[in-house]
């Protein structure tokens, strides 16, 4: 800490000091008039119009001070929150009173009685001492109040933690479950390199990748990537009902246009309307060196092809799978060349943000795309980099949505 802000510290500490001997001069004059000692009373008021004289004297530095002490206050409350509370005493005192109001509105519903009640005991305490209504009681129930008022806060406290060390439990299963989904090897195919990779966010998702084949002599693979809208256990769930409906469909039908068609069926029929899944389904046929694609509200693929990048477009409806009933999807094939890369994602990567609020954005993914393409030959390598990347971009700033990355690449 450097010497201006130690002279910031120690005038900050004065001024409160200075409010708290005002406040307990007007309490001291409130009850005085309540126990009607009119002698003491006028000895109080004769310091009165002294006070207020030294107010009005240093009424500039003091206005000043409180709108500094309002800027000071706007920092500690986002040092406050980004610290999970672990700041010194000084910043706690100035964020717990200037926020008062906001922090008892954050109070869960179910909890606000317990925390007036606890009010209600500490106020009570504090009466008793400053009435001094009997010593003795003063001495005894004062104390026993405010450790009882303290000690329902603790226990409030206590039950949230449990609360949320519950829900965190539920969401890290659902975590596992969600990855569980996924492969856990990239898959061996005749002529092309293929690796994929999600970067699961902090807060659970929906997004899967998976590899299914269509035949038994591993020419036909069906590379699926799934987005589900929303976050938390629904959209978990949602993935995993998603997965084994694909699975099955997939068993019965080798089309994936009329897969994606049954898919909406289902997903439409038996999901929520606020609940939709963005999916791509690419059928790579190895021996003709072709890819059938269906994109159903997921984000363009990318292809890099004689050194550049161009954004693949698919015919037809682009509806997320669950939003209309019998929406249009239609398939685009694709021709693929010796060194040809194909790019799939999910929108978690262009949308990645920085402290600054700054998107990766398209633009910058299809320029990495190029040029990691290019020095690298391994899909693997490929997807890595592009991992790393998008990590070192959002640096310290929260990931929000999971990343999915899958590369084909064809030799």
């Amino acid at each position: 800490m450097n010497r201006n802000e130690e002279k910031s510290r120690l005038k900050t500490i004065i001024n409160i000091i200075l409010l708290i001997i005002l406040f307990d001069f007007i309490l001291r004059i409130i009850f005085t008039i309540v126990r009607g000692d009119w002698q003491s009373l006028l000895g109080k008021l004769i310091t009165l119009p002294l006070l207020i004289i030294i107010a009005y004297i240093y009424r500039a530095p003091l206005k000043q001070w409180w709108e500094t002490l309002k800027m000071k206050s706007e920092t500690t409350r986002r040092e406050f929150e980004k610290s999970g509370g672990s700041i010194d005493i000084l910043d706690a005192t100035i964020f717990s009173l200037i926020w008062s109001k906001e922090i008892y509105q954050n109070i869960p519903d179910d909890r606000k009685d317990l925390v007036r009640s606890s009010f209600i005991l500490i106020g009570i305490a504090v009466a008793i001492l400053l009435l001094q209504l009997n010593n003795l009681l003063a001495l005894i129930a004062a104390p026993l109040l405010i450790f009882a008022g303290v000690n329902l806060l603790i226990w409030g406290v206590g039950r949230e933690r449990e609360e949320k060390d519950r829900i965190r439990y539920e969401l890290e299963t659902a975590r596992k479950m969600q990855m569980s989904l996924m492969p856990t090897h990239d898959p061996t195919v005749k002529g092309f390199d293929i690796s994929g990779c999600c970067i699961p966010a902090q807060d659970v998702g929906g997004d899967l990748f998976d590899y299914l084949w269509s035949d038994k002599n591993g020419d036909k693979l069906c590379i699926t990537v799934v987005d589900v809208s929303g976050k938390g256990m629904d959209a978990a769930l949602t993935a995993v009902y998603t997965s084994g409906a694909l699975v099955s469909e997939s068993q019965h039908e080798e089309d994936v246009l009329k897969v994606v068609r049954n898919l909406n069926t289902a997903i439409y029929t038996r999901q929520n309307r606020s609940r939709f899944v963005c999916i791509l389904m690419a059928a790579l046929d190895a021996s003709s060196r072709s890819i059938r694609c269906v994109n159903a509200g997921q984000s363009r693929p990318l292809l890099l092809r004689d050194n550049q990048v161009s954004v693949l477009q698919t015919p037809g409806a682009r509806f997320p799978l669950g939003v209309m009933e019998s929406p249009i999807y239609q398939a685009s094939d694709i021709q693929l060349k010796p060194g040809d890369s194909l790019l799939l994602y999910t929108d978690g990567v262009t949308e990645a943000m920085n402290n600054n609020e700054e998107m990766f954005g398209d633009e910058r993914l299809q320029s990495l795309f190029q040029s990691l393409a290019l020095k690298y030959t391994r899909s693997v390598d490929i997807v890595n980099a592009l991992k790393e990347e998008i990590i070192n971009f959002a640096g310290a700033a929260r990931q929000h949505d999971d990343l999915t990355i899958v590369i084909v690449r064809a030799a």
